[in-house]
């Protein structure tokens, strides 16, 4: 015979589960704060993560989803991702909060922890995909087969696709941009350091582009690259860093709200200062930051060894432009010059004059068959991209 549903629910409130997202002092949470898994990593049939601690890494400040955020939860606990059915959970929470006049339509972009609710009942409801894992998903490019599964439990109007493209893409506003230098700053850490320090930390974009910004700047630290202990140095430095942004932000939240909670913001500035603490102790340990730096570094800062130092980090923009030069007003002027003082100064014979005049033909001749060359080569080369520009619009 089967459990009753009081007896059910008395077992989910009095069985607990520690989550491994919460603070040590208080992760013992009821059975029935985690979502059902059927992965094999988790043997207890629940993932690791209790549903706060999901929707509180998944959003931002503001209660949006961060898509990058979102995705490094799901890869977290396996659970898939997908954005049809993400779709068709925010057509359900723009629905209901739309016809209950509870919320405006601009605001729905606010209300990703109900989004993400009703996501997890839906993927959870449905048996194609209560067994699915993130790598299922990845698999398939994140969409899943078929066409978009609508899972509305309203029966009432729904809205019209531009409507809800018009929501996701609010949602997808979040994502990560990388300037030029923020891309600069990340292959000149790589290349320091010699490998991809942040790869596999379970951090998103945003994080890694700052991390890369931190990180590139202690890239320069006497001494690194020939010492292993003090490049982990610099990494964790940089990982501590990121918690600092993080514990400001939440700091500035906190103190922009209505209700100001003195006991959370003493605890943001309480971590703040001695993870600030940790950075300053590990930079003077390890020599890094100036204050602490007594060795010397004669010669270091010279003209010549940055121009060193950016040639071997493959700074493209210190290389020599040849085409600039030659085409210089300036450099014209002086060509000139120096051409003419030269012809004033010289008193050729009918020899020396027809020796030059032969070299000059035969260097024309010689720069003729290169143009020639070059010329082609800007065909073939312009012919390529009319040919791929064709594929780009027909695609």
């Amino acid at each position: 015979m089967g459990r009753k549903p009081k007896n059910i629910q008395r077992e989910l409130l009095q069985k607990t589960k520690k989550c491994l997202a919460c603070p040590p002092h208080k992760n013992e949470r009821p059975i029935g704060n985690f979502y059902l898994s059927h992965s094999p990593m988790h043997q207890d049939g629940r993932v690791p993560w209790c549903k706060s601690c999901i929707i509180r890494n998944s959003t931002s400040e503001t209660g949006e989803i961060d898509e990058e955020c979102f995705k490094v939860v799901l890869r977290q606990i396996d659970k898939p991702f997908y954005y049809d059915y993400l779709q068709s959970a925010i057509r359900e929470i723009t629905n209901e909060l739309l016809d209950s006049n509870k919320v405006k339509m601009e605001d729905i972009k606010y209300q990703g922890a109900k989004i993400i609710r009703r996501y997890f009942k839906n993927i959870q409801s449905l048996p194609q995909l209560s067994r699915k894992t993130y790598g299922d998903s990845e698999k398939d490019n994140f969409v899943s087969n078929g066409k978009p599964v609508r899972i509305s439990i309203f029966g009432k109007k729904d809205l019209t696709e531009n409507v809800v493209e018009s929501v996701v893409g609010l949602m997808k506003e979040n994502k990560t941009n990388w300037t030029d230098k923020d891309l600069q700053n990340k292959k000149y850490a790589i290349s320091t350091i010699g490998y991809d320090p942040f790869e596999e930390a379970s951090l998103t974009e945003r994080d890694k582009k700052y991390g890369y910004n931190i990180l590139a700047g202690y890239c320069d630290t006497e001494g690194i690259t020939e010492d292993g202990h003090k490049i982990q140095s610099v990494i964790e430095i940089s990982m501590l860093y990121i918690q600092v942004r993080k514990l400001t932000e939440a700091m500035n939240k906190e103190l922009t709200g209505i209700d100001l909670d003195d006991a959370k913001i003493q605890k943001l500035v309480s971590s703040k200062t001695s993870l600030l603490a940790s950075i300053a102790t590990i930079a003077k340990d390890n020599n890094i930051a100036s204050n602490y730096n007594k060795n010397s570094r004669q010669g270091k800062d010279s003209l010549t060894s940055k121009i060193k130092e950016m040639e071997d980090s493959g700074f493209k923009d210190i290389e020599v432009n040849l085409f600039d030069i030659k085409t210089s007003e300036a450099f014209k002027q002086i060509d000139e010059i120096s051409n003419n003082n030269i012809a004033t100064q010289l008193s050729l014979d009918n020899s020396e004059y027809s020796e030059i005049v032969k070299e000059q033909r035969e260097k024309i001749i010689d720069y003729q068959d290169r143009i020639e060359a070059l010329e082609e080569e800007n065909r073939i080369l312009k012919n390529k991209i009319i040919y791929y520009e064709s594929d780009l619009d027909v695609g």
